[in-house]
């Protein structure tokens, strides 16, 4: 049988006796020893995740001790191939502090990919703040639908050592998107002294926080002095319909693992430019965040979403950080490219007490020993400053402009044959001209320059959005960048399932909507039973097995398919039943 999970802050939280922090134990999940033989998983006795009551993000914690972890070396020590069922991201904790170096390999689609290295997360509360805990983990790796794990350990082995799965269940409203400036600061002009504008930031409804996980109410801080970047070192391999799952195994994570009270960003960012609301208390709020060991007492914290250690940040990307840091540090007066005086809480880089010099938007290495946000996300933050400053000088020294006084919005399907409409906003000057350019992956469509727009065959798989200009005679012109979102079709899931001794047969034919002329790639993930497989698409279709090694025992079993979509095809489910014969 597989383990029972069980999900308790309690579990991670530090006990205090006699003054001293002892870590409170971790175990969460044990293998029963009787459920497979000494030398090997028995086949059929994958690793089950299950979720939360009300949570549709799926764990299993399993802890790495004698009977999971086998001695390679002198201070090595690896774990054979796990079969699990569907997980998306993996991470390890342990209690006190490590240099142990922890890699993962990954299971997907039937292939072993290459060994990782999980790089330590370095982002906590601070030592004083009694949201700290004994837990030390790595970063929550993104690994997309994976049905294997293997973990290897170097150096010598902390105590508690865990390995954590998560699957946070791909949801239909991942894919919906709202409107959205691009370059908010930048292409909406301003009157002098108006404020820098707020960006558009997607809630915490929109990615979907599980609001029982945090515990007990926001705390904020007496001001903002400083804006530190990081980066989530989860990988960059994930789509627009990822992200809102992605975040929700942070969230998961830091306040179920890490014991956490909440989420410890104040604010995400993903590759495509588009900001996500991390920690409760209101985005326009000096919320106290555990992003910055030593610093988190007046500032607040942005993770880019991704590894920038090995891939280039996006132009979008650095523009939403420049619009984001332009705003919430105008809140507070403090210049983008300037440099301010903080008295650290005590960090890895400055003990507690020392006052540091540091820049007013930093990375996170400025304060503490670690290569976050990653060397090309770091190289790009000067050009962050630079931008951030412009668009602060540009609402503080700003003469003849034209202003927006309501901002374009979009609304409308986008779907082909289903119609768009945009709403250009309110100038001043009343008399400001308007004009709408349509565009198709940032590229201006012919002839569309109307208040709507059909979405066609052509637009499947791409972004529309629509450019609004408002110019008046002698006034510097705005104009606003307002994203519909990528043009997709639902797609029906077609499922056959046969059973032959004990052997079930699924033949899944993936099929588009209003009779579009594409072809849906992917993956989808087939349930029979407790039995679990993720299989590639290959020309809108699936053929697979299940029960091949270890047939299915007799019975009526539930066959359950979940496609995870693409970039024109949405997500979808669907099931049929089957009688398993006897092998």
């Amino acid at each position: 049988m597989p383990p029972e999970p069980t999900h308790r802050r309690s579990l991670v939280k530090a006990a205090v006796v006699g003054g001293v922090a002892v870590g409170a134990v971790g175990v969460a999940v044990r293998l029963d020893p009787s459920s497979r033989p000494d030398d090997d998983l028995a086949p059929g006795g994958a690793l089950e995740l299950s979720a939360d009551s009300g949570s549709d993000v799926k764990a299993l914690e399993v802890p790495l001790d004698d009977s999971m972890l086998q001695r390679s070396s002198q201070a090595r020590w690896s774990t054979k191939a796990l079969p699990t069922s569907v997980h998306s991201m993996v991470a390890v904790t342990w209690l006190g502090e490590s240099a142990a170096e922890v890699s993962v390999r990954s299971k997907v689609a039937g292939r072993w990919g290459q060994w990782a290295v999980l790089p330590s997360l370095d982002d906590h509360p601070d030592p004083s703040d009694p949201e700290d805990t004994a837990v030390r983990g790595t970063h929550l790796r993104w690994v997309g639908p994976a049905e294997g794990v293997q973990v290897q350990v170097a150096g010598e082995r902390p105590e508690a050592l865990t390995l954590v799965l998560l699957h946070p269940q791909p949801r239909a409203s991942d894919a919906d998107e709202v409107p959205t400036s691009l370059t908010a600061g930048r292409t909406m002009a301003a009157r002098e002294g108006d404020p820098v504008p707020r960006p558009t930031i997607r809630s915490r409804r929109a990615w979907g926080a599980t609001e029982s996980w945090r515990d007990g109410s926001p705390r904020y801080n007496p001001t903002i002095e400083q804006l530190h970047v990081h980066h989530s070192a989860s990988g960059n391999d994930y789509s627009r319909t990822d992200v809102p799952a992605l975040i929700r195994g942070f969230y998961r994570y830091h306040t179920q693992n890490l014991g956490w009270s909440d989420i410890a960003y104040n604010f995400l960012v993903d590759k495509y430019g588009r900001l996500w609301e991390g920690r409760a208390g209101g985005v326009a709020k000096p919320v106290r965040g555990a992003h910055t060991l030593g610093f988190n007492a007046t500032s607040t914290g942005v993770a880019a979403i991704g590894n920038y250690e090995v891939a280039a940040p996006s132009k979008a990307m650095l523009g939403a950080l420049a619009d984001l840091a332009a705003w919430k540090l105008d809140q507070y007066g403090r210049r983008p490219r300037g440099k301010i005086q903080v008295r650290s809480e005590g960090s890895d880089k400055y003990r507690a007490g020392t006052v540091a010099t540091l820049r007013i938007i930093d990375g996170h290495r400025d304060t503490n020993d670690t290569a976050c946000p990653g060397k090309l996300l770091y190289a790009r933050l000067p050009d962050v400053r630079s931008d951030a400053h412009r668009i602060v000088e540009r609402y503080r020294n700003a003469d003849k402009q034209v202003r927006a006084t309501r901002r374009p919005e979009v609304t409308g399907r986008t779907r082909p044959g289903k119609r768009l409409s945009v709403d250009p906003g309110a100038y001043d000057p009343a008399g400001a001209k308007v004009s709408v350019q349509w565009r198709r992956d940032g590229k201006a469509v012919a002839g569309a320059t109307g208040l709507r727009y059909r979405c066609t065959e052509a637009d499947l798989g791409s972004e529309v959005s629509v450019l609004v200009r408002a110019t008046s005679p002698g006034a510097e012109p705005a104009q606003d960048v307002v994203t519909a979102g990528r043009v997709t079709i639902p797609v029906k899931v077609v499922t056959k399932a046969r059973s032959r001794r004990g052997k079930v047969r699924v033949v899944v034919d993936l099929v588009p909507a209003q009779g579009m002329d594409v072809t849906p790639t992917g993956r989808v993930s087939i349930k029979v039973g407790s039995r679990t497989k993720t299989v590639a698409v290959r020309d809108g279709q699936v053929r697979t097995s299940l029960g091949a090694r270890k047939p299915l025992r007799a019975g009526p079993r539930r066959v359950v398919v979940a496609y995870t979509g693409d970039r024109a095809c949405n997500p979808a489910q669907g099931e049929t039943a089957v009688e398993v014969d006897g092998a």
